[in-house]
């Protein structure tokens, strides 16, 4: 049996390497197809150039960056909302259109309590949980791609 393909989705980068960067090493060494996904943070920042080097060292391919403001650290997207501020149906939707890309056959997220009660991780939960759901249902965020 193959490994699974896995989508993982994080609040902030360095997110994915602390809570789940073994679990995508290993899958990426068995020949799987693994991704993530990082709400917070602008495409041109420092964080941004870290996360390409770490999904480099975990086998998870470019960076895929919603680029909204991380909540503590509004600089961190210029001219962008925070992203526990931003609307929800915006939120799930651009998540949507990222799951229904890659297909994967997991999805990994924060937990419930968003690991360390950070309110980016907990909002992150909610619209991975959203948006999980919704990248299946037909008529759901047409312009996402097909579910």
């Amino acid at each position: 049996m193959s490994a699974p393909s896995i989508l993982a989705v994080y609040a902030h980068p360095d997110d994915e390497s602390l809570v789940a960067g073994g679990v995508l090493a290993k899958h990426a060494a068995a020949g799987a197809r693994t991704a993530v996904v990082t709400a917070t943070w602008a495409t041109d920042s420092h964080r941004a150039a870290e996360l390409a080097d770490a999904l480099t060292h975990l086998g998870a391919g470019k960076p895929r960056m919603l680029g909204y403001a991380d909540l503590r650290v509004p600089e961190s997207a210029p001219g962008r909302p925070p992203f526990r501020d931003t609307p929800l149906d915006e939120t799930v939707e651009s998540l949507v259109a990222h799951v229904r890309e890659f297909r994967p056959d997991l999805v990994v997220t924060h937990d419930a309590h968003g690991s360390s009660g950070h309110p980016d991780h907990i909002h992150t939960h909610r619209v991975t949980l959203l948006a999980a759901h919704a990248a299946g249902v037909p008529g759901a965020f047409p312009e996402a791609g097909p579910a």
